[in-house]
């Protein structure tokens, strides 16, 4: 009998559960998770170092490599490159992660669904470059952290004034990663990335679309809908599966082909966020992130039987995936919901051992992760503008109806508790490294600083 392939699996220490989950059972890979809390704990430089070095003196410890997140990526792409690994080159994860060089390489590639675009600095050296509003983002953007409409020039230069040191403080670890080895310096990604990147604001319908670069050819193979709070640009749920015509579908995946090769992305995952006018059958790119749609992963697997994180592992040693379901597949669709609040608060209570128990035994189907710990306020954790997400739900159903049910039991059960927040504590002040819940099946998973990621509790 064949050898399990052994894979470097780098992911945050929120996805440890779920990357378990995903694996269990099942014949072909063993996985030796590391979490980017511990990496950047244990410090960048030092940990990419000794990785490469212990891989390169013994190279059939890993058959892979994989990261998950930005963050997991950018490391994990580096360790390949200096060891022989397949993943996405590291100048490929830069032309990904800079929107900037994304965007110049979309113009190139496919103008027609490129919207018009270009630094901040250069748009108040000239507005007559965009027509107001428009929107900004961090070039290096992250949960829509620093995203504005913006109305005024002035407007701008609050921005690039109040959220500046917060971006570059965001990008320092990216910056120690790709410094590490001279050969990964690009000098535009260095001159932008702590920059805001201005372009027009696009209508319509935001859909991702998920898929594979293998040996050169592209796959997609899921379109989730992005369902927004009214007036607000901080999403209420996710839906797959999304069906769209055929001749959107064909316009899409075409463009994808050409897009994802040009921006020298191989053997690697990503996913593509688009605005679709589904009566012009016409689209435009948002953003095209070199990496794997974590957050969708169990949604998709919900409905397919197909795990993207399995995948994931397949091309990461060479396997071209199959694309057929590991496991029957039980629902007609999920939905992946965000639990906003509007306001900052001061967090009172967060759900119970006991609560998730309940929720265990009464919907196993049911993913939750809780992204947030008491006696701090809610602006302590990373946020966008306008709301703070503090719990995300898989529910999956075989109607919107018996979903909605199911998500209105669920969020009743968890019975978050707010108050005013804590005045004392400075807005975006860091909470520290507190215990991280992820909640599924019966497990929580408490991540601490120098507490590896495979040491879990069973509840």
């Amino acid at each position: 009998m064949d050898r399990k392939q052994r894979i470097l699996f780098l992911c945050d220490a929120s996805d440890v559960e779920e990357v378990e989950d995903s694996f269990a059972g099942q014949s072909a890979y063993e996985l030796s998770i590391e979490t980017t809390e511990k990496i950047l704990s244990f410090g960048v430089r030092e940990y990419l170092y000794q990785t490469v070095e212990r891989i390169n003196h013994h190279p059939e410890i890993y058959d892979g490599v994989v990261g998950t997140h930005d963050s997991s990526a950018v490391f994990a792409a580096i360790i390949a490159e200096k060891t022989g690994k397949r993943f996405a080159s590291v100048q490929s994860i830069i032309c990904c992660q800079n929107k900037y060089l994304c965007r110049r390489i979309q113009r190139a590639c496919i103008p027609g669904h490129t919207p018009d675009f270009c630094l901040a600095l250069d748009y108040l050296r000239n507005p007559d470059r965009l027509r107001a509003p428009f929107f900004i983002k961090p070039v290096r953007a992250n949960i829509s952290f620093g995203t504005h409409r913006i109305e005024t020039p002035q407007q701008l230069e609050f921005y690039i004034g109040s959220e500046s040191m917060d971006i570059a403080r965001f990008n320092q670890y990216y910056l120690e990663a790709i410094g590490s080895y001279s050969e990964h310096y690009n000098a535009i990604n260095m001159a932008t990335c702590n920059s805001f990147l201005c372009e027009d604001l696009i209508e319509g319908n935001q859909v991702t679309v998920d898929g594979y670069i293998f040996e050169g050819e592209v796959t997609c193979f899921g379109v989730t809908k992005a369902v927004f709070h009214p007036q607000t640009n901080s999403f209420s749920h996710h839906e797959f599966p999304y069906e769209l015509s055929a001749g959107l579908h064909s316009a899409i995946t075409s463009a994808l082909s050409r897009l994802i090769p040009e921006t020298g992305l191989n053997n690697s995952f990503f996913n593509v966020e688009l605005r679709i006018d589904e009566t012009a059958e016409t689209f435009k790119i948002i953003e095209v992130n070199s990496r794997i749609a974590f957050q969708f992963a169990r949604t998709i697997e919900a409905v397919t039987g197909i795990s993207p994180l399995y995948m994931l592992c397949d091309v990461a040693v060479g396997r071209r995936p199959a694309l057929t379901p590991k496991t029957e597949h039980l629902f007609n669709y999920c939905y992946n919901f965000e639990l906003h609040r509007f306001s900052d608060a001061k967090i009172l209570q967060t759900p119970t051992k006991s609560v998730f128990d309940e929720i265990a035994l009464k919907y196993p189907e049911v993913r939750i992760r809780n992204l947030i710990h008491e006696n701090v306020n809610l602006s302590d954790f990373k946020h966008n503008p306008e709301s703070f997400r503090y719990c995300i739900l898989d529910v999956p159903g075989n109607s919107r109806e018996e979903i909605m049910s199911k998500y209105e039991d669920v969020t009743a059960l968890l019975s978050y508790k707010f108050a005013t927040p804590d005045k004392n504590r400075r807005s975006g002040e860091s909470a520290g490294q507190p215990a991280e819940q992820i909640i599924g099946r019966g497990y929580e998973l408490n991540f601490q600083p120098g507490v590896e990621a495979g040491e879990r509790k069973q509840l």
